[in-house]
C-alpha cells in the first residue's frame, strides 16, 4: 500500500511538473515569435540600401548645382525653378535616412538583448508569469512602434527613389531641350 502511494504521489509530482514545463514552453513560444518579429523588422531595415542613399545623395547635389550653372539664363532658371525645388527636397529628406537607419537599428538591438534577456530568465524561474506577461507586453509594445517606424521608412525610402528617379528622367529630358535650343541659337 505504501508503495502504491508513493507511486501515486510520484507520478502525480511528474504530471505536475510537466504541466508546468509545458506552461513556460508556450511563453517561451511567446518569445520565439518576438524574435521573428525582430528578424521581420531587420528583413524592413535591410530593404533600405544605406549606399543608395548616399549615392542618390551625391547626384542630387549635383543636379542641383547644374541648375545654378552660368550658361543657363534667367527663363531658364526659373523654368527649372521647380525641379531645383524638387530636389532639394529629396536632398533634405535622404540625408534623414542613415541616422533614423542607425537609430531604428540600435533599437532593435536593445529589443533583441531584452527578448533574449526575457527567454533566460523564464527558463532560470527567475519571473513569475505575471511578471513575464508584463514583460512581454512591454516588448510587444516596443516591437509594435518600431514596425510603424519601420514600414512608414520604408515607405518613404521607395516614394523618394521613385520621385528622384522620374525627376532623373525629367531632367534629362529637359536639358536635352536647352541644348538642343543652344545649338539651334548657334
Amino acid at each position: 500500500m505504501m508503495l502504491k502511494n508513493t507511486f501515486y504521489i510520484f507520478i502525480s509530482i511528474l504530471l505536475f511538473s510537466s504541466c508546468q514545463e509545458i506552461n513556460i514552453n508556450k511563453e517561451v513560444d511567446y518569445t520565439l515569435l518576438l524574435d521573428s518579429l525582430l528578424m521581420h523588422q531587420n528583413e524592413l531595415l535591410e530593404e533600405i540600401d544605406s549606399v543608395k542613399i548616399n549615392r542618390c545623395l551625391e547626384k542630387t547635389s549635383e543636379r542641383i548645382e547644374l541648375f545654378e550653372l552660368e550658361h543657363l539664363n534667367d527663363f531658364q532658371k526659373q523654368w527649372l525653378h521647380h525641379e531645383k525645388v524638387a530636389y532639394q527636397k529629396i536632398e533634405k529628406t535622404l540625408g534623414c535616412f542613415n541616422p533614423k537607419i542607425e537609430t531604428l537599428t540600435e533599437s532593435l538591438l536593445f529589443s533583441k538583448k531584452q527578448i533574449t534577456t526575457l527567454k533566460e530568465d523564464l527558463i532560470h524561474r527567475h519571473l513569475s508569469k505575471d511578471q513575464f506577461n508584463a514583460y512581454l507586453l512591454e516588448e510587444k509594445k516596443a516591437l509594435g512602434k518600431l514596425n510603424a517606424l519601420s514600414e512608414k521608412l520604408r515607405t518613404n525610402y521607395n516614394t523618394i527613389l521613385t520621385d528622384f528617379d522620374s525627376l532623373e528622367l525629367k531632367l534629362h529630358g529637359i536639358f536635352t531641350q536647352i541644348n538642343a535650343l543652344q545649338s539651334e541659337d548657334k
